[in-house]
């Protein structure tokens, strides 16, 4: 499992996920570690090639044991050791399964970044799909809190606040946040204080890929002059 260059750890529950398209993710800074239960014996030839294809980028575990929570597990296992190799990186579950949103909510709390989706096309660092074509997003779990239900909000809805965001940030006459810590709070803020840590930081990564601003290593903020 490489490190070096790597930003996003995925592992797929493939008893629960079983369509796979690794092309998404190949030459992306991405390490997939695809998790086969015991009595799975045959994948799709198509999944098989693109595993020799994309070698350096696969990790495949056959899971040796049977049992409801054996596969659950031996993820869990193997989420745990990427987590100490790389804490900075980005971790997601592809799995259907919300048996691990307890464990996603405790890590969340302690800083990791790391999501459950439903499918694996629906991976939060992928492109959006085109208009018209339904996947599932990336499933929010708060950090040490219990789910609750409620109405879900569209992602329309998560776009125009973003959107928001940004021209208030692009806004140079008006405050703006000068430290990392007080981004994040803003942020937060401006989405109902309904953020998980993680997804503060994934809104923050997305500033600065759009070039709205940029961090130092003290976590100072520059932002870029209005175009």
């Amino acid at each position: 499992m490489t490190t070096a260059t790597t930003t996003h750890f995925v592992f797929v529950d493939f008893e629960n996920v079983h369509e796979v398209d690794l092309g998404l993710v190949e030459g992306k800074p991405v390490q997939v570690t695809l998790l086969i239960g015991k009595n799975q014996k045959k994948i799709d030839l198509a999944l098989v090639q693109q595993i020799r294809r994309l070698a350096a980028q696969v990790d495949l575990v056959e899971v040796g044991a049977s049992g409801r929570n054996a596969l659950d597990l031996t993820l869990t296992y193997y989420l745990g050791q990427a987590v100490l190799r790389a804490p900075d990186a980005r971790f997601c579950i592809v799995s259907g399964d919300k048996d691990f949103d307890p464990l996603i909510a405790h890590l969340s709390g302690v800083g990791v970044k790391v999501v459950r989706c439903d499918s694996f096309a629906a991976l939060p660092f992928l492109p959006k799909p085109r208009a018209g074509t339904s996947v599932k997003a990336a499933v929010p779990i708060k950090p040490n809190a219990p789910v609750k239900a409620g109405a879900p909000v569209k992602a329309d809805a998560l776009d125009d606040r973003f959107e928001r965001l940004v021209a208030r940030l692009q806004n140079s006459s008006a405050p703006r946040p000068k430290k990392k810590s007080s981004l994040l709070a803003r942020i937060n803020s401006d989405f109902g204080n309904k953020l998980t840590a993680s997804e503060q930081n994934e809104k923050a990564d997305e500033l600065i890929r759009r070039g709205v601003l940029t961090l130092d290593a003290k976590g100072k903020i520059a932002y870029a002059a209005a175009r």
